[in-house]
This record gives C-alpha cells, structure tokens and sequence, in this order.
C-alpha cells in the first residue's frame, strides 16, 4: 500500500515583496465571482499564479501573463482528499505543483504548471515573495 504524500504549502514572505503583493492581489471575491474574474483576465492573457481561499470560502489571485505553450491548472476551495486526486492525475500528466494554500479550515488551493515551465513561475512567485510548493513523495 502506497503512503501518501505530503505537502508544503507556499509561504507569503516579509520584505520587498510584501508591498509587491499587497498591490497585486484581487480583492476577496465570493466563489460566484470568481469564474468571470478568471475568465476575463485570462480573455486578457492573464492566468493565477497563487491562490488562497479565506475560511468564509471567499477567494483571491494573483494573475501572471502564462509563458508561451506552457500548462497551467488552477483549483481554489478544495478538500483534502479532492486536491490529492487532483494532485495525483496533474502528476499523470506531467504537471508541476507549483504553489499550495491551505486555510485554518483545512481547505486547499492549489496551481499546477507543465514541468518545462516550473522554473520561470518559480522566480515570478520569488519575486512576489510567495515560496513554491512541495511534494514530499512517500
């Protein structure tokens, strides 16, 4: 029987970043909004790089502009056991964790990116001071 994995999620970081963030970051949107806001900003070539889901189930992003041909999957608001299955079949599909929330209610929210592109959206969240994800194989 295979163990689990486990995850580190990413860290928001103090410093130049911060302020970065704090100027970049949607606002807190209810779970209805959220579907147009993705849709329009990815009308504008803009998909999240981060996203965090608030205990009270509201949602924010933090938009980037894709690199060409690269893969992205984004999941906000999901439990545990969904972002695993998740998790497993982007793995199948050759899809990097790169960023991971989880909320004080255990709620996870999650991006995944094509492996060839890992690095660059690695050095977009760095910059914003957002730590990647982990996968800690079991």
């Amino acid at each position: 029987m295979k163990t689990p994995n486990t995850y580190t999620a990413s860290k928001l970081l103090t410093g130049d970043g911060e302020a970065l963030r704090q100027r970049s970051f949607t606002r807190w949107m209810s779970r209805d909004l959220t579907q147009a806001a993705v849709d329009f900003c990815r009308n504008l070539g803009l998909v999240p790089v981060y996203t965090e889901c608030s205990p009270d189930h509201r949602v924010r992003y933090l938009f980037w502009s894709l690199p060409q041909e690269a893969l992205i999957e984004v999941r906000s608001g999901r439990t545990k056991g969904q972002f695993e299955e998740f998790d497993r079949v982007n793995q199948e599909r050759g899809m990097e964790l790169l960023s991971l929330h989880i909320n004080e209610s255990d709620t996870y929210s999650a991006v995944w990116i094509s492996s060839g592109h890992l690095e660059i959206g690695k050095n977009f969240l760095k910059a914003y001071g957002i730590t990647f994800a982990e996968r800690h194989e079991a």
